[in-house]
Parts: structure tokens; C-alpha cells; sequence
């Protein structure tokens, strides 16, 4: 299959999980100081250019770089659980980000993140996506951006 253009890939936003995980919590109040919302579902990858190659060649070998950045409080992918700690002090990076290249942030608790890997396996870690309010965005408006580029994969051309 041939792609003389490389079509720039989307994040699609479900508006309507968005809106279930963050303004109906707390009786409709939004978001309270230092809560974790789970993130799961609000956001998808993808890339049109992919098409025409089978499921084993797009989840091995199309790679993309994320970016997300959120204005107030942090980001990570999941929450750390005992498997991630050794005598109280974290070890490393949080267990399932294993396939990631973190150019920013290390996937916990990070304002913003950069990380590179599979379409595939980048749509899992948003599965895994939480926000931590932190203290200091209470009666804030939280941006929350997210940038994808395709690193020119297919076709000739940018992201």
C-alpha cells in the first residue's frame, strides 16, 4: 500500500465521559482539592495513515510522539500501588508503562508529559490516565492539552 501523503493523525475527544468524570463529581460541584479523576476513555488516538496495514505492522512499528500538559495539577499513567515502591521509596517508573519512551515526566505525577510508542500502546496508557487536583487549583478553570505527531510516519510529509 502506497500513501503519497502522510494525513495528520487525531485525538478524539468524548465530550460526554469527559464531562461524567470531572463536572458531575462531587454533587455537580466539579473537581475538590486533591482528588484523582480517572481519565479512561475520555481520549482516543489515531492515524489515518495506518490504514491498509494489517493489525501485527501497526501495533510493532507505527510509532508517535504524545504530548500532554494540564494547567494546574499533575497527570500519571494509573495510580502506584505497592508493586512500585521497595521499602517505602518509589522504584522507577509505575508498572504498565513498560513500551514508553518518556522524553518529559516519567509518568507519575508529572504537569506534563512526552512520551513516544505505538498508537496502540499510547491508547492504553490513556486508558490508564488520572488527574490529581493537587491543592492549589481549587476554584480554577484546568486546560488540559494534548498534542499527537506521527513522526512523519506514511507517506511523505510532517505530523
Amino acid at each position: 500500500v502506497v500513501h503519497p501523503v502522510n494525513s495528520p493523525p487525531s485525538i478524539v475527544v468524548d465530550g460526554a465521559r469527559l464531562r461524567e468524570v470531572t463536572a458531575l463529581r462531587a454533587g455537580g460541584r466539579g473537581i475538590r482539592s486533591h482528588e484523582d479523576v480517572a481519565l479512561g476513555g475520555v481520549l482516543l488516538l489515531a492515524d489515518p495513515d495506518e490504514e491498509g496495514f494489517d493489525d501485527w505492522y501497526a501495533a510493532r512499528v507505527h510509532v508517535a510522539r504524545l504530548q500532554l500538559e494540564v494547567s494546574c495539577g499533575t497527570l500519571s499513567f494509573g495510580i502506584p500501588g505497592e508493586q512500585d515502591y521497595v521499602l517505602g521509596v518509589q522504584n522507577g517508573s509505575i508498572a504498565g508503562t513498560e513500551g514508553l519512551t518518556f522524553y518529559t515526566g516519567d509518568g507519575s505525577k508529572d504537569r506534563k508529559m512526552d512520551v513516544s510508542s505505538t498508537l496502540n500502546q499510547l491508547n492504553r496508557q490513556l486508558y490508564r490516565l488520572y488527574f490529581h487536583s493537587g491543592g492549589n487549583c481549587r476554584g480554577k478553570e484546568i486546560t488540559l492539552s494534548v498534542d499527537l505527531d506521527d513522526l512523519g510516519n506514511f507517506g511523505a510529509g510532517g505530523s
